[in-house]
């Protein structure tokens, strides 16, 4: 089913699956959507760094089909809409104004949607230019 990209059942083949239609969308090869998927998962869910290490290592693999699709996967890791940010900047904001600990946590998950989003609009603009 995976054309052996993923040799077991674990949380990166579920977000390459789940996130793939996603990355069609923006203009990845079919051939490619589902690693591009697996990346965008990981970033929002752990971290960008872990996502670029991934992304080496698929590079080392030479997994990739398409050089589009490398290309729009280092635009999907830019920026910084994952869990971890919003943590650090509710943290952060809060120790400068602690009355407003409530209402910047409402907006956390608004901020890691629009970080996300903007990254996606980035990729997805690269991929109208390369064609």
């Amino acid at each position: 089913m995976t054309s052996g990209a993923y040799e077991k059942f674990s949380l990166q083949f579920m977000l390459g699956y789940a996130l793939s239609p996603l990355t069609w969308l923006m203009g990845v090869s079919a051939r490619d959507m589902t690693l591009v998927g697996q990346l965008l998962g990981e970033k929002i869910i752990l971290n960008e760094m872990i996502g670029y290490a991934s992304l080496k290592e698929m590079l080392t693999a030479g997994v990739f089909q398409d050089q589009k699709s490398i290309i729009l996967a280092v635009y999907v890791l830019c920026g910084f809409a994952n869990f971890s940010s919003v943590g650090i900047q509710i943290g952060g904001i809060s120790a400068i104004a602690p009355n407003q600990r409530k209402t910047l946590s409402s907006l956390g998950f608004r901020a890691l949607l629009g970080g996300g989003m903007t990254a996606l609009i980035s990729a997805t603009i690269v991929a109208m230019i390369l064609g």
